[in-house]
This record gives C-alpha cells, sequence and structure tokens, in this order.
C-alpha cells in the first residue's frame, strides 16, 4: 500500500509534542538564566514574553529550523512516553485487549500487586517503575488514590457486554485455528491482539484508515501526557522550592498548578479513551469481517 512519506502520525505523533516539549524547554532556560522569581514559572504573560523578545531566541523564527528541531524532539518525547505512559498504563490496568474481553473488579491493592509485584518480582523493574511513578505522580494521585473509590477505574477497564465478548472470542479461535496458531492462556501477558491487529491491517483495508487515526490521536495524546507530567513535576518543584524559602505563594499560582494536574489526568484519561477504541476497532472489524467464498 503507498503511503505519503509524511503522515498524519509524523504531525499529531512527532511535530506538534516536538513544538510543545521545545517550548517549555526554552521558557524553563530562559527564566533560568534570569534568576527569575518562582512566580514567574507559574506565569503565562511571562510564557508569551519570552518568546517575544529578540535577544537569544532569533531562530526561533526561522521555522526550517523549528520544524526540524520540533520533529526530533518529538520523536524523543514519543519513544520516552511509549516506555512510560504506554507501559504505565498497561501495568496497572493491563491491556485493552485483555480488559475488554475480561472482568476483573479493580481494587486498590489488586492494582498496586499488579503494578508492583505481578508477574514476578524484579529488584531492576521495581526501581524503575518507583521512578515512574513518582515522575507520574498527577496520574498516580488522581487515577489511582481516588480513581477507585470514585470508580473512575472501572470505567477506564470495563468489559464489553457478554455477547459481544463470546462472539469475539469465537472469532479469536477461528484466527488461531487459520493460521495454524495457539491462543494464550488467559492469565498470560502475551500480546495476541498485535496478531489480531496485523491481520485486520493486512485483511480489511476498509479499517486502515480508522485504525491509523486512532494510533495517531492516542499517541498524540500518550506523548502529550509525558510533557504534560514532567511540567507538573518541575512545577512542583519550583512550589516547593519557594515555600522552602518562605516566598509568598499567590493564588494565581496555586490556579496554574491545579490547571496542569488537570490537564495531566484529562489527557491521560484520552490517551486510554483511544488505545482502547483503536483495539475495540480491530475486534470488531474481525468480528465483523465478511467470510470470503
Amino acid at each position: 500500500m503507498n503511503k505519503n512519506p509524511f503522515s498524519f502520525y509524523d504531525f499529531l505523533g512527532y511535530l506538534f509534542p516536538g513544538v510543545v516539549a521545545l517550548a517549555l524547554v526554552i521558557f524553563v532556560l530562559a527564566l533560568h538564566s534570569e534568576n527569575a522569581p518562582v512566580y514567574e514559572y507559574f506565569s503565562i504573560n511571562k510564557f508569551i514574553e519570552v518568546f517575544q523578545e529578540k535577544q537569544s531566541l532569533e531562530w526561533w523564527e526561522s521555522t526550517i529550523i523549528v520544524i526540524i528541531l520540533s520533529y526530533v524532539a518529538g520523536h524523543i518525547v514519543a519513544y520516552l512516553s511509549s516506555i512510560i505512559i504506554e507501559n504505565f498504563a498497561n501495568n496497572l490496568f493491563g491491556y485493552p485487549s485483555y480488559y475488554l474481553l475480561h472482568y476483573d473488579k479493580p481494587r486498590l491493592c489488586l492494582l498496586c500487586k499488579r503494578y508492583w509485584i505481578y508477574p514476578s518480582f524484579n529488584l531492576g523493574r521495581f526501581f524503575w517503575r518507583l521512578v515512574f511513578f513518582f515522575m507520574l505522580s498527577p496520574i498516580v494521585i488522581v487515577t489511582v488514590i481516588i480513581g477507585v473509590p470514585l470508580r473512575i477505574v472501572e470505567y477506564i477497564v470495563r468489559p464489553l457486554d457478554e455477547y459481544v465478548r463470546n462472539s469475539i472470542q469465537g472469532k479469536l479461535m477461528q484466527l488461531s485455528q487459520m493460521l495454524n496458531l495457539e491462543l494464550p492462556d488467559v492469565n498470560s501477558k502475551a500480546d495476541y491482539h498485535r496478531i489480531v491487529m496485523h491481520y485486520v491491517y493486512l485483511n480489511i483495508p476498509n479499517c486502515q484508515r480508522k485504525a491509523d487515526n486512532y494510533v495517531a490521536i492516542y499517541g498524540f495524546l500518550r506523548a502529550m501526557t509525558l510533557i504534560a507530567c514532567t511540567y507538573f513535576d518541575y512545577l512542583l518543584f519550583q512550589l516547593m522550592r519557594a515555600l522552602n524559602t518562605h516566598t509568598d505563594v499567590s493564588l494565581n499560582v496555586v490556579l496554574v498548578f491545579l490547571v496542569v494536574l488537570i490537564l495531566c489526568n484529562v489527557l491521560f484519561m484520552g490517551f486510554i479513551k483511544f488505545y482502547r477504541r483503536f483495539t475495540l476497532e480491530n475486534y470488531m472489524a474481525l468480528l465483523t469481517e465478511k467470510q470470503k467464498t
């Protein structure tokens, strides 16, 4: 199948997140070089002012340079978000391909066990998950700690109805027999959906554009979630620095901090939504595939 060398995913998944990441890095470095007071890190007016100055940011006016740097930065952010945000979601909730077809009532102890221990304890894995746990603290606080009692997590991992689940399971069995493969055990972490995804993409062309759009959108939201969480962590550091130096914290600072906190969770929920929709699209395409005669 012929495709343009510069796809929709390059814009949403790489270029746009790269521009945002680059802008935030420039903003932080500019304030750091000026020894700006803490409250300016929370100021939208200061953010605009930084990019209106002509001193050290003349290269920003060059469209070609900005596009190249943003594209490179976007690739870095996309890779990091895949090993941090997507892995975090999969380790915490399980793959969408699993919870769409199975029902496990989410409990905080179950989520913690699944994230920290399951399937077996490993010190190196535990260290990195600890790092990611604190890096994604805005998501952990709202989605996990608050989300379990408020049934937000239960909504995230809600399965399909029994009829559709059984119908999809039957189609998966037929597909495995046709491809001469064995269905993995339900308790294993095998990514059988990857086989389904490739089969649907290669054999059902009508679903290709929708699948590409879902991948582009959830890739964009995944990257933006990482950027928002990283910026939240930086603002949290600045806020703690202000409190440590007994600097007055204005209401505007608190509001910006809360807005970034909410933004992190909205972006993460958006990522989960389209990650789920992409998986569901592959299942439904397989389920409604017309038999060849």
